[in-house]
């Protein structure tokens, strides 16, 4: 039986790795352009191209605050990475899109990230990698739940 903490320290530890790895997976003109975080936007705005997306689905799909998209997004317009464009009816929502560069950028990376998704999985079988999935979603879950403060940043 794991002692307490267990789960949370390999966790950890699995994280540390993968950010390792997946860092050295990437090309280096590519690192010099897109960080980490941004690469998976790009990633995110890329697999939702056919439907609109704005900050607050950025902020769901990390679970980041709102500062922290904000200046995400800044940065990656100004870098030219993505544009912001304003919606008919509602002044305050930005539509997200991807450039011409971000998409170039992505078409490098799929190859990569493909292979690196191939070395996490290697020797599961398919039941295992859902089972994984299946329990690292209940982690998420499980963190939400114990407070608003762990989901929001803010305490209320």
């Amino acid at each position: 039986m794991p002692e307490p903490g267990y789960v949370a320290h390999e966790l950890k530890i699995v994280i540390n790795k993968v950010n390792r790895c997946a860092e050295a997976s990437v090309p280096r003109e590519l690192r010099r352009l897109v960080t980490e975080g941004q690469g998976r936007v790009i990633g995110f705005l890329y697999q939702n191209r056919d439907r609109d997306v704005f900050q607050r689905d950025v902020e769901a799909e990390f679970s980041i605050t709102r500062a922290t998209a904000s200046k995400m997004l800044s940065s990656m317009e100004q870098s030219g990475l993505i544009t912001r464009s304003g919606v008919a009816g509602d002044a305050r929502l930005k539509k997200l899109a991807l450039t011409e560069k971000s998409i170039a950028c992505i078409n490098k990376l799929q190859p990569g990230m493909r292979q690196f998704e191939s070395m996490l999985t290697r020797d599961m079988t398919e039941e295992e990698q859902e089972t994984l999935i299946r329990l690292l979603r209940k982690i998420q879950r499980n963190v939400d739940s114990a407070t608003p403060m762990y989901r929001t940043g803010k305490e209320k």
